[in-house]
């Protein structure tokens, strides 16, 4: 994991374009936590994550324990204040649901997430946006016990200039459907900071309700994008993405 770590900081060095972070579910974010950053009009990405068990929902279990697993989705910043996403978890479950066959990873949970951001961040005034992931499901009228992402978030980002160096500053209040991930729900926030000497390469730190969290993230040469980070400072997670502007 340190050999990962060191090469993925590497390559992070060697670019020279900046990108706001994203969320495991694809969203603009930190690691765990949402944030009031939009991307550029039109800017579209593809991408997959690993995802840690203790990242993964507690709903989601197989043979009744939690798994480490990769989710992969698709997110566009369709307008200025307007970016949604749509992402699917890996989900390991016994081959044809038969106990007695071998596990693996054969079915997906989809959800769809959105972000609007009414107030851009000013000279004076942080910039504001409201969302949520999983935010449309199958449980919708029904039986189903879907829905194991589902939260809703208000949250607020503003970023200081000290001198060259950008000090980034986020906070939200996020509540989830389940109760199972009451754990995350109420107050979380981060730090962001990208270096005068070279601003694509951003550091970050944050509260996700339940643990502490911290990683980078840069933009790779144009069209690729990669963050990794440790969950509650010890387990890996972390990702690449395909960013390109469809406008």
């Amino acid at each position: 994991m340190k050999k990962t770590l060191l090469i993925l900081l590497l390559v992070c060095l060697n670019t020279t374009v900046t990108l706001h972070a994203q969320m495991h579910v694809g969203m603009n974010g930190l690691i765990h936590v949402p944030t009031a950053d939009m991307d550029t009009i039109g800017l579209a990405r593809l991408g997959i994550d690993f995802v840690p068990k203790d990242m993964v929902p507690d709903g989601m279990k197989c043979d009744g324990e939690k798994f480490n697993t990769m989710t992969h989705y698709m997110s566009v910043t369709a307008f200025r204040w307007l970016e949604i996403g749509y992402g699917c978890t890996l989900w390991k479950f016994h081959y044809n649901l038969n106990p007695e066959r071998e596990t693996g990873f054969y079915a997906k949970d989809r959800y769809f997430s959105v972000k609007i951001q009414p107030i851009l961040e000013d000279r004076w005034w942080p910039s504001l946006a409201v969302g949520g992931n999983d935010v449309y499901g199958s449980s919708d009228g029904g039986e189903s016990g879907s829905n194991y992402y589902r939260n809703f978030f208000v949250a607020a980002s503003k970023h200081l200039d000290l001198g060259g160096h950008i000090l980034g500053a986020h906070i939200a209040y996020r509540q989830w459907k389940r109760d199972y991930n009451r754990k995350w729900n109420g107050v979380v926030g981060g730090l962001t900071y990208q270096p005068s000497f070279y601003q694509p390469l951003r550091g970050m730190v944050e509260w996700d309700g339940h643990a502490v969290n911290v990683g980078v993230d840069c933009r790779i040469y144009k069209y690729f994008f990669v963050q990794c980070g440790l969950y509650n400072c010890q387990d890996f997670t972390g990702g690449l993405c395909l960013c390109f502007n469809l406008l």
